[in-house]
């Protein structure tokens, strides 16, 4: 009898285990947003099957631009990334990651704003230096105060 109770006992919770896991992965996934892909920068074969004579390659802005003329592509935003940056404001330095895009990326993927508003059209066509602050590096820069700009949650 104690098998048999400790064996549906371990399967009940195995399978509980799993489902909470296929949620959590599903959950962190919309925030994505629907129907995404990602195309990043690597390495290609010079001769088929062969990586020993990989080349490397970069993606450039004209790439996206042939990206967004594709037939069946809704919708799509560049994004350049650096994770070196030292931000400084008058109260605080911190260290932190910077994402460079376009308006539309806010259409692609789900970023709530908090307080301020998203990037647009008009921010780029007239260069406007905006930013979109993350919240933990609003908070790391502005300590105690109440929030500047736009931030993301």
């Amino acid at each position: 009898m104690f098998g048999i109770a400790w064996g549906v006992g371990s399967l009940l919770l195995l399978v509980g285990l799993g489902e909470g896991f296929r949620s959590g992965n599903k959950r962190q996934l919309a925030e994505f947003g629907k129907d995404i892909m990602f195309i990043f920068p690597g390495r290609a074969p010079a001769m088929a099957g062969s990586m020993n004579s990989a080349r490397s390659y970069l993606l450039t802005y004209r790439d996206y631009l042939d990206i967004i003329q594709a037939v069946h592509v809704r919708n799509a935003s560049p994004i350049i990334t650096r994770d070196d940056v030292r931000a400084v404001s008058e109260y605080a330095n911190a260290n932190g990651g910077i994402l460079g895009t376009e308006p539309q990326l806010n259409e692609i993927s789900y970023l709530p704003v908090k307080q301020g508003r998203w990037l647009n059209q008009l921010d780029e066509s007239q260069k406007r230096n905006v930013i979109v602050l993350g919240d933990q590096l609003n908070r790391n820069l502005f300590p105690g105060r109440p929030a500047v700009g736009s931030t993301v949650c």
